[in-house]
């Protein structure tokens, strides 16, 4: 089925890109970076898909996606995707990407799967949806209190610990993610969402 990603308005300032150098340079960076990227994501497969190796994967801005994990380096950390669906991002102008679903993931991880956003080959967006109800984590609505608007995106982790899900597309001052978190077996939420790493809105969530 196809989708639709659509992001906050602060995904639509204009971005001004450097000048690029010589073609050797830029490959030798290439390869760098992709090098580094593979020595870091890396999943021992008969344990999963670990937290850690998510946070590892970068996504970039969707109006120039270098800088993104390259997709084949996900692909052979992560293993072959459980799905593959097509979407739409957008930043002003509709650009056609493709998202895979990995549900192969650690035990501890406490999530149901991974999923990752590409657009010509670099990663633009992730996140992971929750665990089932028996495998979540709760947090009270007193404790969701204590975060406010501005805080960052490291604050309130280090306040509230994990989120039950997220939705990450972009980086730095153009980044637009979405965290959850449980607060009742009943499904109810807390549902922050983030721009430029700061907390900008909290709003409840009744399933």
């Amino acid at each position: 089925m196809k989708k639709i990603l659509t992001f906050s308005a602060i995904l639509l300032a204009t971005i001004s890109l450097a000048a690029c150098g010589g073609k050797n340079s830029s490959d030798g960076s290439k390869n760098a970076q992709q090098a580094s990227q593979s020595s870091t994501l890396k999943v021992k497969t008969n344990k999963g898909i670990t937290h850690a190796a998510y946070d590892k994967i970068a996504t970039a801005n969707i109006t120039s996606a270098k800088g993104g994990t390259d997709e084949q380096i996900v692909k052979d950390a992560f293993g072959k995707p459980n799905s593959t669906s097509k979407v739409t991002v957008n930043d002003g102008s509709k650009k056609a990407a493709v998202q895979y679903a990995w549900t192969n993931l650690n035990k501890r991880f406490r999530a149901s799967a991974v999923t990752v956003e590409f657009l010509k080959g670099h990663a633009v967006g992730k996140g992971y949806i929750e665990a089932g109800l028996h495998q979540r984590r709760y947090i009270a609505k007193d404790n969701i209190n204590r975060v406010k608007t501005g805080d960052t995106y490291a604050a309130v982790v280090k306040k509230l610990g994990t989120p039950a899900s997220e939705s990450l597309t972009g980086k730095g001052s153009l980044s637009a993610r979405s965290v959850t978190y449980a607060t009742g077996k009943d499904g109810k939420a807390i549902s922050l969402m983030f721009t430029g790493d700061k907390l900008i809105s909290k709003t409840a969530i009744n399933k």
